[in-house]
């Protein structure tokens, strides 16, 4: 019975504290000097999972890959490539960890969870690339833009208080167990490296919020945990220091262009949901008086602060002023961001003109510059 019930309460509280939350890529000034662009929708799963606008010349794939995880159960990999693929944008959507001590690391399956030791964002690039691509060394550290560590700060702040609501209320409906929820803070890190010829850089931001759980029952049942994720990982790959420089341009305006569906973030939340869900199902007939409350918890509360409520407000902090951004409304209602100093957009289907008023390409239709 305690090792059931150890067993939900570490599963809900990695969901609670874990939860799907929206940030944008990056936030470059760039200007397009008057180049035609495609707009590609990626599916996986059966739905639209991500959105880019890149140069005619570039392309553009998905994959996922499962992991053991319940607040995160997958990972979407968008690969974007220029024609001769001498330079790569490698983007790996959000995933997360959980370092508690009484646990080895890696893969756990009774409360799929893997188990890592917390890494800050800097620690956390280097061993990314090393797993990813060995034989990478670290050359320096890019600066921060401002308005970047801002919106970090402000997301870690809304991820921590929906933390502790969600963690009191998980308290509410548990006699004998008390939650404490800190936060450890987030970080963000822009790092070059080499490997021969090739250069990288890697942008990445870490948020990690801790949760001790005390029970009056059974001090076996105590347990400290951090929960840690990433929003995202981009790598951006150029097979030589020359084509680094020449293609980085078209990585900031892609990047700037290129997002993760809300789609997507329904589909974490949903798969999350499902796991926590099947999860308790399979213990509560042996523990069903238990379990009730956590089963009922999930049901009416997890959703509640989960993906739409967080994205909602992260989405409305930022303002494109800010950004030194246009936003244009396309033919079927989704929005383009491009840098002030472009004079307009124009788009003839898939295809998307930016630059200046005289040089529209016949068929196109010039587009609304929107502020919504």
């Amino acid at each position: 019975m305690k090792r059931i019930k150890l067993l939900i309460i570490l599963l809900v509280l990695s969901l609670l504290v874990t939860g799907c939350v929206h940030i944008n890529l990056t936030n470059k000034k760039n200007s397009s000097k008057g180049r035609i662009y495609n707009i590609v929708s990626l599916q996986d799963k059966g739905i639209n999972m991500f959105n880019t606008l890149i140069p005619e010349d570039w392309k553009a794939s998905i994959s996922s890959e499962d992991l053991i995880n319940s607040s995160h159960p997958f990972v979407e990999k968008v690969l974007i490539t220029n024609k001769d693929e001498s330079a790569k944008i490698y983007i790996v959507s959000q995933h997360s960890y959980v370092e508690n001590a009484k646990y080895n690391e890696g893969v756990n399956q009774d409360y799929y969870t893997t188990y890592l030791h917390y890494m800050d964002s800097p620690t956390y690039s280097d061993f990314f690339m090393n797993s990813m691509y060995k034989g990478s060394t670290f050359v320096e550290t890019k600066q921060i833009d401002k308005e970047l560590l801002e919106q970090v700060d402000a997301l870690q702040s809304i991820r921590v208080e929906n933390a502790k609501n969600d963690a009191q209320l998980l308290q509410n409906s548990t006699s004998g167990i008390t939650f404490q929820i800190n936060n450890v803070g987030a970080t963000t890190s822009k790092r070059i490296y080499q490997n021969g010829e090739t250069y990288y850089e890697m942008t990445t931001a870490v948020f990690a919020v801790s949760s001790k759980l005390t029970s009056s029952l059974s001090s076996l049942l105590d347990s400290t945990a951090t929960n840690w994720y990433m929003p995202y990982v981009i790598v951006y790959e150029a097979n030589s220091k020359e084509n680094y420089d020449k293609y980085y341009d078209d990585y900031n305006f892609i990047i700037q262009n290129s997002d993760f569906t809300m789609d997507y973030y329904y589909m974490i939340d949903y798969v999350s949901s499902a796991i926590a869900n099947v999860v308790t199902a399979t213990y509560a007939a042996k523990s069903k008086a238990a379990l009730d409350a956590m089963n009922n918890y999930i049901d009416s509360n997890y959703t509640s602060t989960s993906a739409q409520s967080t994205n909602d407000k992260v989405m409305e902090m930022w303002d494109d002023v800010i950004k030194e951004v246009d936003s244009y409304k396309t033919e079927d209602g989704s929005y383009i961001k491009t840098s002030i100093h472009n004079d307009t957009v124009a788009q003839n289907g898939d295809e998307i003109y930016i630059g200046s008023k005289a040089g529209i390409p016949i068929g196109f239709n010039e587009l609304e510059k929107t502020y919504n």
